[in-house]
């Protein structure tokens, strides 16, 4: 008897990976997507010779991902960052700071008060009980280190992944390695200069085109079309099946799957899982995605005076900006501006700064960060080229209690065999985390 297909909701790159890897395990499937374009948040752009990614900027890359990236015939649009990739740059009093991630180098910038330094040089000595239960980032660092520690490293590196408050997330889900350094080794900067050289085996990559590269080559891939404009509205139980609801450009319909793989945003799973569990959908419904703006910006580069020769850098909450921090896509990615100009893409918004958007307004919030911008670069002339987005709900903040979500959907997944919750509110907000999901998920089912 043939296998019915496996039903994919969701053709963001979760989905998209997915269907790539039944594909390659000869696995049927169906792939649904409410949008008329697969991607999700990865969408790239051009504008006056600029290249611009309203998504994801880099890929932190593992050899296997390369690898990976090379099989589906993308290695001639591979960028690998320029070395200056590797500076990465903090401000504090209106002045950029150049930070090393190693602990003891820090030791000499100005960015940090001596009575840091002497936490950070002093931290694997001292033994602090460890927390009860789940701790957050600023709870765990504050108590490893100190709150300066906390608000002026920790806060902005955290902001510039997540977009999230330190104090509410939890420091399990988002930094796993610092508990479990703690508990191994009796101290993070041990366990950090133990684990380096695995930590260091990445390369920061991009696409030639703009990272919707990587979707357009998995969608040209797919041997099955996605059903764009195909919106699920359901899903309930028919025996060993399950029976999915759905509108498709207008027309409700219906159809049967053995396995179901959700994989769109925790509140859309949530909605669509309802009437067979109440209770972790309404986990689903419980996480938060804070909104923000992505504000490209292109400059003559002979019109900024303190120009970035690095990755980019981060704002410190503390430090009351409007904005999160800036990557200098052209300081790492040359091909991504023309010749003589500069290209920053900023953040705005997030988990702390949300607010913004209402007051004062959109407009008003684009001038006051182009202005403290154009401060922190000294830049002495207007952009030549501006670009901004805005995502309603963007990054999903992985707070304490995330954990009783993780153990929840485990459960709903044992409770109905054939039904799995996916995307990178379980597995992370990292490319090659969600490839490596979608491989493994795939092997699974062809156990099955």
């Amino acid at each position: 008897m043939p296998q019915e297909p496996v039903l994919i909701i969701g053709a963001g790159i979760s989905g998209l990976s997915i269907a790539y890897e039944l594909q390659q395990l000869q696995i049927p499937y169906v792939l649904t997507e409410a949008a008329p374009a697969a991607g999700g948040v990865i969408r790239s752009l051009h504008q006056s010779g600029f290249e611009l990614d309203a998504g994801p900027n880099t890929i932190a890359a593992t050899p296997e991902v390369l690898a990976f990236f090379k099989s589906l015939g993308l290695e001639d649009k591979i960028l690998v960052a320029a070395a200056a990739g590797k500076k990465r740059f903090l401000v504090r009093n209106n002045q950029l700071h150049a930070v090393s991630p190693h602990p003891f180098k820090i030791m000499g910038s100005p960015y940090l008060s001596r009575g840091s330094k002497w936490k950070l040089f002093t931290e694997r000595f001292r033994k602090p009980a460890p927390a009860a239960g789940e701790e957050s980032v600023s709870s765990f660092v504050t108590r490893r280190f100190n709150k300066e520690i906390a608000e002026y490293v920790f806060d902005p590196v955290l902001s510039g992944i997540y977009a999230g408050n330190p104090d509410l997330m939890s420091v399990g889900e988002v930094l796993p390695a610092l508990p479990r350094w703690e508990r191994e080794y009796g101290s993070v900067t041990k366990g950090l200069m133990k684990e380096k050289e695995v930590m260091a085996g990445r390369k920061i990559i991009s696409f030639r085109g703009g990272n919707e590269v990587l979707v357009s080559r998995l969608q040209e891939l797919l041997q099955t079309p996605v059903r764009f404009g195909c919106n699920v509205k359901t899903v309930t139980r028919k025996g060993d099946s399950y029976e999915v609801a759905y509108e498709e450009k207008g027309t409700a319909g219906t159809l049967t799957a053995q396995q179901v793989i959700f994989t769109g945003p925790a509140y859309t799973a949530a909605d669509q899982i309802a009437t067979l569990d109440a209770a972790t959908a309404a986990l689903l419904q419980d996480i938060v995605y804070p909104r923000m703006g992505v504000m490209h910006l292109g400059f003559n580069t002979a019109d900024i005076s303190s120009p970035i020769d690095g990755f980019g850098f981060l704002v410190p909450h503390a430090e009351g900006l409007h904005f999160l921090g800036a990557i200098c896509n052209s300081a790492i990615f040359p091909d991504k501006a023309p010749e003589g100009k500069t290209l920053l893409t900023v953040f705005i918004g997030g988990a702390r700064q949300e607010h913004y958007f209402d007051q004062p307004g959109a407009e008003q919030l684009k001038q006051h960060v182009l202005r403290e911008v154009s401060s922190l670069l000294g830049i002495t002339a207007a952009p030549v080229m501006q670009h901004f987005g805005y995502w309603d709900k963007a990054i999903p903040q992985l707070n304490i209690g995330h954990a009783k979500l993780r153990a929840a959907a485990k459960a709903f997944e044992e409770k109905y065999p054939g039904l799995h919750l996916s995307g990178n509110y379980l597995q992370g907000v990292a490319i090659p985390g969600l490839l490596q999901h979608a491989a493994t998920l795939a092997a699974s089912l062809k156990k099955n």
